[in-house]
């Protein structure tokens, strides 16, 4: 599994970021060798067609499999239940990128 993390900046104990498409960065996670790496998002700031972007980004240049967000646009959730990928709706907005981190005992 290659989880994609939204967060507000590239830092271990960065918030995550209550927008997915938008986010200034993401985490990939590989849980199979429990490493993870920042990536910043080249279309934080495009005016549209963020989410086909972003997607491409994350699953066809980087084997991302999950998406581990607060919410994921509509767009997007139909975008990727058709190619296959899991998404998981985190409910608690006070979450740092370490404490996910540690729920997926990578830390």
């Amino acid at each position: 599994m290659v989880a994609a993390i939204p967060v507000m900046s590239n830092i271990n104990e960065a918030q995550l970021s209550s927008k997915f498409a938008r986010s200034p960065y993401f985490v990939l996670v590989d849980k199979s060798n429990k490493t993870y790496r920042f990536v910043e998002n080249p279309f934080a700031n495009d005016e549209k067609g963020v989410g086909p972007k972003i997607l491409t980004l994350l699953c066809q240049d980087n084997g991302v499999d999950t998406f581990i967000a607060f919410e994921l646009g509509l767009k997007l959730q139909q975008l990727a239940k058709t190619k296959g990928l899991q998404f998981i709706i985190l409910n608690e907005n006070n979450k740092t990128l370490g404490d996910i981190l540690k729920l997926m005992g990578i830390e």
